[in-house]
């Protein structure tokens, strides 16, 4: 059809390299415009999100470029705080249990050791995997699909830098502000660097960071 046409002609003339399985422009039917490279329609939050990650029930929010940094910092301080209250509980749990005391506050710090403990294994259980995907340059939604690119071939490490670079793409060029809630990530959202690399059977131009 006459949209279809549209998207084949428009396809040639901007830097999205993502495709559908088809090969076809990636076009938002409800956000009527074509998708950004690593971006997704969230149905949620009703628009396309920038570098989508997934949507997170716990911040009622998407996780995308422009907040991923911060997501992983999230998971990092709870990850160290439920540890620090885990650790402190532990002298006072030993103690009751040698001296068998009947003081009901020991029930209350037995609760908040077993809670802070449940809540550190889960979180931390999360926070290892985005380790896992900030090392790789993915995103929850490309390690379970690996994004389509031109030509119709599927590559999961087609943004894949390298481990350091990988991590200095969302969490910016200062170490000394790795830690910090501030935004660093680099990048505008819309183009992202790519591992050099030429496939002949395709028309992916080979680039560099």
């Amino acid at each position: 059809d006459r949209g279809r046409e549209v998207l084949q002609s428009v396809s040639a003339r901007v830097s999205v390299q993502e495709r559908t399985t088809t090969g076809a422009m990636r076009y938002c039917d409800l956000c009527k415009c074509i998708k950004p490279d690593r971006a997704h329609h969230c149905s949620m939050c009703m628009q396309c999100v920038l570098k989508m990650d997934h949507h997170c029930p716990w911040i009622g929010n998407c996780v995308g470029f422009t907040n991923y940094k911060y997501f992983i910092l999230f998971l990092a301080y709870t990850c160290l705080y439920t540890l620090f209250i885990t650790l402190c509980c532990i002298p006072y749990i030993t103690n009751v249990w040698k001296h068998r005391s009947d003081d009901p506050l020991n029930f209350h710090v037995l609760i908040m050791f077993l809670i802070s403990l449940v809540f550190f294994l889960t979180v931390f259980g999360l926070f290892s995997f985005h380790i896992y995907l900030l090392i790789h340059n993915k995103t929850t939604l490309e390690s379970s699909r690996a994004p389509c690119f031109r030509g119709g071939f599927a590559d999961s490490k087609h943004y894949d830098l390298g481990g350091y670079e990988n991590v200095k793409q969302v969490l910016g060029d200062s170490l000394y502000l790795w830690a910090i809630p501030v935004f660093t990530s680099k990048g505008n959202g819309y183009v992202y660097d790519t591992r050099a690399y030429t496939n002949t059977r395709t028309d992916v131009p080979a680039r560099t960071p």
